[in-house]
């Protein structure tokens, strides 16, 4: 039976989840979610906190994306996901959670939400919650430079942490001070040329949007 992800294309954490499985090799099933039903007594069964992504395959029903990409990795063939070596697992973990810890609220929900869903009145960017972001996402962006030395975030492999931040290297990079955090650092700046011209990866991205 084919994996059936629900969610939002747009949301970087269902990226995570749908390039997981295109890491993998795998055939899955993406059904879109309108917002209005998220908190439906359908969806509820899948996910109680009304959030994105959830996953079903077969009896198999999960939320919150690192579980669904733990699954993924694990149930399936394909080139694994997570390292082996004890150091470079606790390293994976580590940068996922700083990721969702320190990277993900400022880059969306301050500096691209400023830009695409701004609380002024004539619907200019919000310049006070896009400049409440910048601080935050420097500091990250100056850890990231000093840890990214190797092809990928963790060692030359592809782990989960990469598909954790280069979806949120692409909101960034949405906007002229995102585009210049990444250009001004070059190991970024390989990093993220490499999670570019990774095929499987942005086979999951979503669809351009005008």
């Amino acid at each position: 039976m084919k994996p059936i992800v629900h969610g939002f294309p747009q949301s970087s954490y269902v990226w995570t989840v749908r390039a997981a499985f295109a890491c993998k090799g795998v055939d899955y099933e993406l059904r879109p979610l309108p917002p209005q039903a998220l908190n439906s007594e359908e969806y509820l069964q899948l996910h109680p906190f009304a959030k994105v992504p959830a996953l079903e395959h077969g009896d198999v029903r999960l939320f919150e994306s690192l579980a669904i990409c733990q699954y993924v990795d694990r149930a399936f063939g394909g080139k694994p996901l997570q390292p082996t070596d004890p150091h470079l697992l606790g390293l994976m973990f580590q940068w996922v959670s700083a990721i969702n810890a320190y990277l993900y609220m400022p880059a969306v929900r301050q500096y691209l939400f400023g830009y695409i869903f701004p609380n002024t009145e004539d619907g200019s960017p919000d310049r006070e919650r896009i400049e409440a972001a910048l601080p935050k996402l420097t500091h990250f962006f100056d850890i990231l430079e000093e840890n990214l030395d190797n092809d990928h975030l963790v060692s030359d492999q592809l782990t989960i942490a990469d598909l954790y931040l280069a979806p949120l290297l692409f909101v960034v990079g949405r906007g002229p001070e995102g585009q210049e955090l990444i250009r001004s650092r070059p190991n970024v700046s390989a990093y993220f040329v490499r999670m570019k011209s990774n095929a499987p990866f942005m086979s999951a991205a979503p669809p351009p949007q005008g």
